[in-house]
C-alpha cells in the first residue's frame, strides 16, 4: 500500500506518493511508514517541508581561494565575527588574487588589531592561520577547472590541512553543490539505525564512504543532500532527547557480551519499539 505526503504552506502545496512501508529503498533499508521515526520516509515528509519553507542553498560569490581562505580563519575556538574580520582583513590587502603573499606578510595582517563590529580586537591565532593559509595559496591561486563539487572536494583535500569534512563545506558554500554531503554524528547514527550504515563506520575515518551510501539514500528519496542535512540537524538540536534517544538505540542493539547486555537493558528506552529496522 502506498503512502501518500500532501502538504499545504503559506509558501505552496506539495502531493508526494511514497511505496509501501516493506518495500526496500536500498539494499538492507526499507522505506517505513511516514509518521515513523527516524525511517526514510519519515525522514522524506520532513525533507519536503522543509522544501516549502526554506530557499534553496546558494552560492557565496566568493572565488574558490576566498571560500578557503573563510574557512581556515574560521574554526574551533574563534568567534563567526573575529574569523569574518580576519578574512575582510586578508581580502582587502589582496591575498586571494594576487601571487606572492608570503606566511611572514600574512602574519603582520593578523597581527594588526581587528575591527569587530566597533571594537579593537586582537586575533590570537595570527600566526597558526597565517601558516595554514599560506601553505595553500599558491595552490589556490592556479587551480584547474574541475566538472563536478567532488572532483574539487577531493583537489582540495590534497592541500595541506585540509580534511574531507572541510573540504566538503567549502565546495558547499562556493558552488552549492550536492554531489557532496556536510556530514556529522547525528547524520552517521541515523544512517545506522535504519541500517544504512555499518556500526563500525565513522566520521572521522569513512567520511567518503558514508557520504556515498547517503548520497544514494537522497538520490532515493528524491530528496537534496542539503535538505536531508537540514531537517536532521534541526530536529536533533530541538530535541536532546531524540539525539539522545539514537545513540541509546545503538548502544542497546550493539553486539554485546550477555553481562553488557544486561546492563543495556535497564538503559533502553521506551520508544525503542518505534524505531524502523531493516
Amino acid at each position: 500500500m502506498t503512502q501518500i505526503v500532501a502538504l499545504v504552506s503559506r509558501h505552496g502545496t506539495l502531493h508526494r506518493e511514497l511505496p509501501d512501508p516493506h518495500q526496500p529503498i536500498l539494499t538492507g533499508v526499507r522505506w517505513g511508514a511516514v509518521e515513523e521515526f527516524p525511517t526514510p520516509a519519515y525522514w522524506t515528509q520532513q525533507a519536503l517541508t522543509h522544501r516549502l519553507e526554506a530557499p534553496a542553498p546558494r552560492a557565496s560569490g566568493r572565488s574558490l581561494a576566498e571560500e578557503v581562505g573563510a574557512s581556515l580563519l574560521g574554526g574551533p575556538g574563534i568567534p563567526a565575527a573575529v574569523g569574518l574580520a580576519a578574512f575582510t582583513r586578508v581580502r582587502e590587502r589582496g591575498a586571494f588574487v594576487q601571487p606572492g603573499v608570503c606566511e611572514a606578510m600574512l602574519t603582520a595582517w593578523l597581527s594588526e588589531p581587528l575591527d569587530v563590529q566597533g571594537k579593537a580586537l586582537g586575533f590570537r591565532f595570527a600566526t597558526q592561520k597565517a601558516r595554514h593559509l599560506a601553505a595553500v595559496m599558491p595552490a589556490l591561486l592556479s587551480a584547474p577547472d574541475f566538472d563536478s563539487g567532488q572532483e574539487v572536494r577531493n583537489w582540495l583535500m590534497a592541500l595541506p590541512g585540509v580534511g574531507p569534512k572541510t573540504a566538503s563545506a567549502i565546495v558547499r558554500g562556493w558552488s552549492a553543490s550536492e554531489d557532496v554531503a556536510l556530514l556529522d554524528a547525528h547524520l552517521l547514527r541515523v544512517a545506522q539505525v535504519i541500517g544504512l550504515c555499518a556500526r563500525k563506520l565513522t566520521v572521522e575515518r569513512h567520511y567518503l564512504e558514508v557520504e556515498a551510501r547517503l548520497l544514494k539514500l537522497c538520490a532515493a528519496m528524491e530528496v537534496r543532500a542539503s535538505e536531508l542535512e537540514a531537517v536532521v540537524a534541526a530536529e536533533m538540536n530541538r530535541s536532546p532527547e531524540t539525539a539522545r534517544f539514537l545513540v541509546d538505540h545503538l548502544e542497546a542493539t550493539a553486539p554485546a557480551t550477555k553481562t553488557a547486555t544486561k546492563a543495556r537493558a535497564t538503559r533502553e528506552p521506551e520508544q525503542i519499539a518505534l524505531v524502523f529496522t531493516a
